[in-house]
């Protein structure tokens, strides 16, 4: 059976004020003894499997938090680790995230030499007052120096991250900066709509009046603009939040979307085996207590039905353009299904029904979220 592995470095220098993903700030000194837990719960886990060796491995993704920050040497052991326990023979794409200004040359050079062939980077914005506003510490210039420095270390598959509808935000102002990254010549773009998460500080500032985001219809009006742009300019939509040039599109997230399984380490990671979901603390502290004292760092876990399935399928597949596949969708259905499909066809004329993938128009698109829970069929 094939896997994705995710590694969960929780470390930041500035916690963003909409990031809502387990980090910590001021504790970069633990990262030595954070790579000795890492490495412990790998050890632990080859025990899932009655021949770890015969696992293979298609993709790796170290996110976070901010991997950038973590020396290169300490992700050369987790990675020599990895592979002496699966089978890495066939691993496509190994992606590690970084920050503009907090991924000096070298380091990347260091990074690139040890096995990582693609890098995604969270520049969000190119407007100095946006970036303020969103917490993030670094420069307009670093997002263009550091994207520089990383082509000259050789990565050839590299990811920019954007934001747009933030408050005060135009669609010029967008537009502008959309042009430049294309501009630039990034492989991969991934645009989110800022959304306000619970348990964020933009959440809290929201709930106050303190800020106020924009109206659904402006945020409608960034998103067709980005549609629109990125795929004339060669990056065609393949996940709603997704644009790439053809044959670069992230393997490791269309693995979560289709429901591979993969392997998570590190505090508030989860894993998938086909069956089964599980998920570990989301504290470091914890985490490096646990995984000192040879005890599981995993705090929950939930057995999924076929309707859970179905349903997430059913989510995860419409937000891709290639859609939902049906025999998978059908495979999971508890019932009649051709005739749940033609009664949700009636409903939603947005639906479509092409090469055995359940998808949805242009128009649909928008309707995504709304679709997709009334597809949902009861856990």
């Amino acid at each position: 059976m094939e896997y994705g592995i995710y590694i969960h470095i929780p470390f930041c220098l500035v916690k963003c004020i909409y990031c809502d993903f387990y980090s910590i700030i001021d504790r970069e000194g633990d990262i030595p003894v954070f790579v000795d837990a890492i490495c412990s719960e790998i050890n632990s886990s080859s025990a899932r499997f009655e021949d770890p060796g015969k696992v293979k491995v298609k993709t790796i993704f170290i996110g976070g938090g901010t991997p950038s920050l973590v020396e290169p040497k300490w992700i050369e052991r987790i990675l020599n680790l990895l592979a002496s326990i699966y089978d890495l023979s066939s691993v496509e794409e190994v992606t590690i995230e970084a920050n503009p200004g907090e991924a000096p040359r070298q380091r990347l050079k260091d990074f690139r030499s040890i096995g990582i062939n693609r890098l995604s980077m969270g520049f969000q914005s190119f407007q100095p007052e946006l970036l303020k506003f969103l917490t993030r510490i670094h420069s307009v210039d670093d997002c263009f120096k550091t994207f520089q420095h990383a082509r000259q270390a050789g990565f050839e598959n590299i990811n920019t991250d954007m934001i747009y509808n933030i408050p005060s935000q135009s669609v010029g102002i967008w537009k502008d900066d959309i042009d430049r990254l294309i501009e630039l010549g990034p492989d991969h773009i991934s645009a989110y709509s800022l959304t306000v998460e619970k348990n964020t500080m933009l959440h809290s500032m929201v709930k106050t009046d303190k800020v106020i985001m924009p109206s659904e219809e402006l945020d409608i009006e960034f998103y067709q603009t980005t549609d629109n742009i990125l795929s004339n300019a060669g990056f065609p939509r393949y996940e709603i939040s997704n644009f790439a040039k053809p044959g670069y599109e992230c393997e490791h997230n269309q693995g979560y979307w289709r429901m591979i399984p993969y392997l998570g380490f590190g505090p508030s990671a989860h894993s998938y085996d086909g069956l089964k979901r599980w998920w570990n603390t989301a504290s470091l502290d914890q985490y490096l207590k646990l995984t000192s004292q040879d005890e599981s760092p995993i705090s929950g876990s939930e057995i999924l039905s076929d309707n859970n399935k179905f349903n997430e399928l059913i989510f995860n597949g419409l937000r891709m353009t290639e859609g939902a596949e049906i025999k998978t969708l059908e495979r999971h259905y508890k019932g009649l299904f051709q005739s749940y499909l033609e009664q949700a066809m009636e409903k939603w004329p947005q639906l479509l029904y092409k090469d055995g993938y359940l998808k949805l128009s242009e128009k649909g698109v928008l309707l995504a979220d709304e679709i997709s829970a009334d597809l949902f069929v009861l856990p």
